[in-house]
């Protein structure tokens, strides 16, 4: 079981997606534990969550500045992963869906 986060197309169906494993994740969420950033709203595994193309410029840059502290190579290269679909979330003017598959 993953949880995925992906740009969904005209049908609804993902289009372009990045996984996260429950190992990484919980690394993500052990970082962002307690703070108002938009990344603490995945915070439940097993929870779909949306983010508008508006929250994009801020979730790029809690991104960014995660992923410089990230000691973990599994949540570094998820990071990197997740800047590059944001990029293209962006470039598209479309927001970004998290599935818990």
């Amino acid at each position: 079981m993953s949880l995925d986060i992906a740009i969904l197309g005209a049908d609804g169906a993902p289009q372009r997606q990045i996984s996260i494993g429950v190992e990484t994740h919980s690394h993500m969420i052990e970082a962002v534990a307690g703070s108002p950033w938009l990344l603490a709203r995945m915070h439940d595994y097993y929870e779909d969550v949306e983010y508008s193309y508006g929250e994009l410029d801020a979730l790029a840059d809690e991104t960014a500045q995660l992923r410089r502290r990230a000691q973990d190579p599994c949540l570094f290269k998820f990071l990197g992963d997740l800047q590059e679909l944001i990029a293209a979330a962006r470039a598209e003017r479309k927001g970004l869906a998290v599935i818990s598959d």
